[in-house]
């Protein structure tokens, strides 16, 4: 089978498999991890490959789901390993209405695949097996013909990435003394350009915040009698964004936006009926924040903004219950936290990714942040080099997602290209 043949069936097979993350009330990655560890297995027996080992490091999580996670090394007797980390799970097909044709049925149609998780994160798990097939199907390695590597190689399908990575890398980086080495080389192939000369070395650390504000509930025409949350919360969250964005001002323009970012985007209240004054207001922030600040400075400067405001309330309000002032408390839950940093622009990998780019896709890179968090933030947290690099057209997430076959193996060809150099 040619090239070409098997990124058409692996992807293909994969996007018949429904792997939407349990939290989004999916069935998790188990059957995808199966089809992963079938096709390791026919490569390493169809290529007689020695030196190898496979582990899983498989949790449960609070439903008690199997979240899988596997690590296949390939031992080339080098000091340094190339990690290449995909994931498994993928998003909800969403309204499919929206979808031409069924989301978990391959579609191919002027050279590229359709379906749900065709680039996000299909293109990490295609390119990465499509690299043992590149690396092993003409080498001898008894007499070290044809290739060469500089590295040990390290193909790595975590689960749970669209959800925080709790269950996947997060679960990983607790065993990583025997997995991984300080200078060993990640690529996170979870982003990427139609031209793929985008290498992602920073992400914006993610906070993501519930702020509850209690009040007093009451009458709609007796105002006086109660204190209005939502009136809290409408101050409340014009005033905390007003504060961070004027405080967290530093530009970086490594990213798009080049500043950090403060967004309501959640409110919500206790009633469902127009004439009553809500008691309680539930109030969600997504900050992005630049990997220079420190995510604990911002949940201080945080707390101190909580303790003023509470302490101005009265100028918020017009009637209200005076009696009530003692009682109204605002609490938060912090739903995400990921502290990151970036990677150096002249770190090995760096130029090794670049390097490649230059041979392999006659482009010039072009070194970049994003907003956005993948599981790069976490390997980035823990000290090591990592880039977020691929190539797509950037149809993660929506209807109709789809990716050019052709690309797949470009990206395939990155990876060898850094392993040794492609002929």
């Amino acid at each position: 089978m040619n090239l070409m043949d098997e990124t058409v069936e692996i992807s293909s097979d994969l996007i018949k498999i429904n792997s939407v993350n349990p939290e989004f009330g999916g069935v998790g990655e188990e059957k995808k991890s199966k089809f992963v560890l079938d096709k390791l297995n026919e490569y390493i027996k169809k290529y007689n490959i020695k030196n190898y080992s496979i582990k899983q490091y498989n949790t449960k999580d609070d439903k008690d789901i199997i979240r899988p996670n596997i690590v296949a090394k390939f031992d080339f007797g080098k000091e340094e390993t190339l990690h290449i980390i995909s994931h498994l799970d993928i998003v909800p097909e969403g309204d499919l209405n929206l979808w031409s044709n069924p989301p978990y049925t391959p579609i191919i149609k002027d050279g590229k695949i359709y379906g749900r998780g065709s680039e996000d994160n299909h293109k990490g798990i295609v390119s990465s097996l499509l690299l043992i097939n590149m690396i092993f199907q003409n080498s001898n390695f008894n007499n070290k013909k044809l290739f060469n590597p500089k590295y040990n190689l390290s193909l790595i399908f975590v689960s749970d990435e669209e959800c925080g990575s709790k269950y996947g890398i997060q679960h990983i980086l607790k065993r990583k003394q025997e997995i991984f080495k300080k200078n060993d080389l990640f690529i996170v192939p979870d982003f990427g350009a139609p031209d793929g000369n985008l290498i992602e070395i920073a992400e914006k650390n993610i906070l993501w915040v519930k702020f509850k504000i209690k009040g007093k509930q009451c009458h709609g025409s007796t105002p006086n009698n109660g204190v209005n949350a939502d009136v809290l919360a409408f101050n409340f969250a014009n005033n905390l964004y007003n504060y961070l964005y004027s405080k967290y001002n530093k530009k970086d323009e490594l990213f798009n936006p080049a500043h950090s970012t403060f967004e309501p985007t959640i409110l919500s209240n206790n009633i469902e009926n127009t004439n009553t004054i809500p008691g309680l207001a539930e109030l969600n922030f997504d900050c992005r924040i630049l990997p220079d600040y420190d995510i604990n400075k911002v949940l201080k400067d945080i707390d101190n903004f909580i303790n003023n405001f509470i302490n101005k309330i009265p100028e918020y309000l017009i009637f209200y219950d005076k009696g009530e002032l003692k009682n109204i408390t605002i609490d938060y839950d912090i739903l995400n936290k990921e502290q990151s940093q970036k990677t150096p622009k002249n770190s090995k990998l760096v130029l090794e990714m670049k390097n490649a780019i230059k041979k392999v896709l006659n482009k010039e890179p072009i070194l970049c942040g994003m907003g956005g968090g993948t599981v790069g933030a976490f390997l980035r947290a823990e000290g090591y080099n990592t880039v977020v690099w691929g190539i797509g057209e950037e149809t993660a997430h929506q209807p109709n997602e789809h990716i050019k076959l052709n690309d797949l193996i470009k990206m395939a060809k990155i990876y060898y290209e850094i392993m040794e150099g492609f002929k």
